[in-house]
């Protein structure tokens, strides 16, 4: 994808240089502002790479949705609430990062809603699994 960006930036800057006069850099100006969309285009792409690297990895797409329901429910003044999603997904799921993503952000908000006992007790767990499996 890193090639596809570079062949792309560049040959938007060919065509903005060869065939659109007015894009022909004839102050410093111009040429910073032409220098800032092409850094524009190389950061739009480095956004599809991102986008692109964390849907083709099932682990990373399921942290990234846990944080969004996250988020979603603390928009509604209700983060709280999260914590039954990610309690529902460390029944279902047998994956170690998956697991351990959903403990450290059922730990976060639990403390934030001031339930530390009980956020102990999963960030307890989640360690325990972490050294049994290293062992």
């Amino acid at each position: 994808m890193h090639i596809l960006r570079t062949i792309t930036i560049g040959v938007t800057a060919t065509v903005l240089l060869a065939v659109a006069p007015g894009a022909r850099a004839q102050t410093q100006d111009d040429l910073a502002m032409m220098q800032a969309f092409l850094q524009i285009m190389n950061d739009y792409f480095e956004i599809i790479d991102a986008t692109y690297d964390v849907a083709s990895d099932t682990e990373k797409a399921a942290i990234l949705q846990m944080m969004k329901i996250q988020e979603v429910y603390e928009e509604r003044g209700d983060k709280a609430r999260s914590a039954d999603v990610l309690r529902k997904v460390l029944e279902d799921s047998r994956s170690p990062t998956i697991r351990n993503a959903a403990y450290m952000l059922l730990g976060d908000t639990l403390k934030e809603a001031g339930r530390l006992d009980e956020a102990l007790e999963y960030l307890q767990r989640g360690l325990d699994e972490n050294i049994q499996t290293s062992q």
